[in-house]
């Protein structure tokens, strides 16, 4: 990306604008230690914040030694960075750019790792948390969490029946037992105890366990546009190499169908293709951050998209505009092993291309990855139907507003009741909306 191309961006993980540089660097000093703990980035000075070009009013190399001195005083261990001059239709900026550190974390020597060590989270700079610190420290390791051994469960968490299903797929004369999850170090023996690693007893428990349950799904089902209309969900807790089956299953349900007919046939897609669907939720399984206890990942079914939502941000060295171009970053080493070796992934870096290639294929838009604070969202987009416009002012209403009565939409669209109850009839005989109860308590809502 070009600077004018940086330019025009917004600001975000790995990207920062600043008009001149402030007689305190505090805030600039904060911001350097947080690239170097994510992804690297870039702070480019003489910018306002409507990307108007005001240049510095600072001699270039008097600031590069101010900066460098006390980047190099405050910041521990020294963090990579290099200083540019770039000029402009003769408008001077300056830019420094901050090089992903492979000693993590960095931290302001004067509050120490406890208290000095920030994260970027969006375009902010946060203090970072106990669960933070303590995966930085891993990723300076170069050590994976689902690699660690827990010692508060024994073998006995995991379930030999999975296990056996789990050699049948790849087709596997191995026998299905202990010995088996030791030699692929899901599993460790020592002074007379068994215990699994973390990626072992999540991969190969039938349920997880309590400590644990966070590291499922959530799958809802809205009947509008909005999370005000939930009408069902529920949570999936097995073990991660049944997860997505068991996901894939829960938000079929929910799923609407495109009917054509054609040639005397009558076929049914639906709303969203499969095998899109498919490699998100394997994706959030696979790359998901572990470390960020609590959170779960979620599907959520609405009227006009679903969403896929994992917690954590892209891995460390990539970014959104990395995604579909075959790169890619492992988190979760022994996940993704496991998934790869059971059929789950066919190629590392090629899950977004499916999706986007997917999409493309059943004639939808194609989907939306963003990264909305600590987390990842892919977001696919149902069919619109072109629908004349009165039976849309109805159809559209139910989306906003979720189940209504006939005589609540009528009033919302300042229409005869009549009128309604005929546009319904309309929009039913199309199977775009369903109707619930009887009698008085009759409510429609749209088809999901």
């Amino acid at each position: 990306m070009n600077i004018k191309e940086t330019i025009n961006s917004p600001e975000g993980r790995t990207l920062e604008f600043k008009r001149q540089v402030p007689d305190k660097l505090d805030n600039i000093v904060k911001t350097v230690v947080a690239f170097s703990n994510g992804s690297g980035g870039e702070i480019i000075i003489g910018v306002d914040d409507d990307r108007k070009l005001i240049g510095i009013d600072q001699d270039p190399y008097d600031l590069e030694e101010r900066l460098a001195s006390s980047i190099h005083d405050r910041i521990a261990p020294v963090p990579g960075v290099f200083f540019q001059t770039v000029s402009i239709d003769q408008i001077v900026l300056f830019r420094i750019k901050v090089l992903r550190g492979p000693n993590k974390p960095y931290y302001l020597k004067s509050k120490g790792p406890e208290k000095g060590t920030y994260i970027r989270v969006g375009s902010t700079n946060r203090l970072a948390d106990e669960w933070v610190l303590t995966d930085l420290r891993r990723q300076g390791q170069n050590s994976f969490l689902d690699e660690e051994v827990e010692t508060g469960f024994g073998c006995e968490i995991f379930s030999m029946q999975l296990l056996s299903r789990h050699t049948q797929w790849r087709g596997l004369q191995a026998q299905a037992d202990l010995e088996y999850l030791v030699k692929e170090k899901l599993a460790v023996r020592y002074n007379g105890s068994c215990h699994p690693t973390v990626g072992g007893l999540l991969l190969f428990s039938d349920l997880l366990p309590e400590p644990y349950a966070y590291a499922g799904f959530a799958v809802a089902r809205y009947g509008g546009e909005s999370r005000s209309s939930l009408i069902h969900t529920q949570a999936i807790t097995c073990g991660l190499l049944d997860m997505p089956g068991m996901v894939i299953a829960a938000v079929e349900t929910y799923l609407g169908s495109k009917i054509e007919i054609s040639n005397l046939r009558r076929g049914e897609e639906l709303d969203i293709p499969l095998l899109a669907l498919r490699e998100s939720i394997v994706n959030a399984v696979c790359h998901r951050d572990y470390a960020m206890q609590g959170a779960q990942c979620k599907v959520e079914v609405f009227a006009d998209r679903v969403e896929v939502i994992s917690p954590g941000t892209l891995p460390t060295g990539i970014g959104l505009a990395d995604l579909g171009l075959g790169a890619s970053e492992i988190r979760n080493r022994q996940i993704v092993k496991i998934f790869r070796k059971a059929g789950y992934i066919e190629q590392l870096g090629t899950g977004i291309i499916r999706m986007r290639e997917s999409c493309h294929d059943a004639g939808l838009a194609e989907p939306k990855f963003e990264e909305v604070g600590s987390y990842f969202k892919v977001t696919f987009f149902k069919r619109q139907n072109t629908l004349p416009p009165e039976l849309k002012a109805v159809y559209d209403f139910l989306r906003s507003n979720g189940e209504q009565a006939s005589s609540q939409i009528a009033s919302g669209l300042d229409i005869h009741q009549n009128t309604a109850l005929k546009r319904l009839n309309k929009l039913m005989d199309a199977n775009l909306v369903v109707k619930k109860g009887k009698g008085a308590d009759v409510r429609y809502a749209v088809r999901v």
